[in-house]
């Protein structure tokens, strides 16, 4: 019986092993889309910045009223492509915060298991040892019997 246990324990453990590194490859998925997310909202701002300098550089020669207004809808457009790029960033951190929580509760299962399964081995060592002994000391007392009849 101790044996099954001991093998139910070692599938479990299987089992835990294969869900860690699923959840290891979906937080590094997450981490990703999060690095590219963050590097596009950073590309957008410094976008913005360099626009920003040149209807600086054109104010300062001079602009027409259409050709600013033009500057104003396309600042519009573009921060608007800034604040959604913003909300996407803040959805990969959540994504990459709960790929990271399921990481490491599968962590903490596979952990456990591990844990049990040496509890286990170590009993089961235990048991065999006991009947090891207790086979030598019948085979010291039959010996010994031999000798003395």
């Amino acid at each position: 019986m101790a044996t099954q246990s001991s093998n139910v324990l070692k599938l479990l453990k299987e089992i835990a092993v294969k869900e860690v590194d699923l959840a290891a490859e979906a937080l590094a998925h997450a981490m990703k889309a999060d690095s590219e997310a963050k590097s596009k909202y950073e590309m957008l701002l410094e976008y913005r910045q360099e626009y920003v300098k040149n209807l600086n550089k054109i104010l300062e020669a001079g602009m027409g009223a259409e050709a600013y207004q033009n500057f104003q809808n396309f600042f519009k457009k573009l921060d608007q492509a800034i604040a959604g790029q913003q909300e996407v960033l803040e959805m990969t951190k959540q994504q990459v915060k709960v790929q990271r929580q399921l990481w490491q509760e599968s962590q903490r299962k596979k952990l456990s298991y591990e844990v049990l399964t040496q509890r286990s081995d170590k009993r089961e060592l235990k048991v065999e040892q006991k009947r090891d002994q207790k086979l030598m000391d019948e085979f010291a007392m039959r010996i010994s019997r031999t000798k003395s009849a």
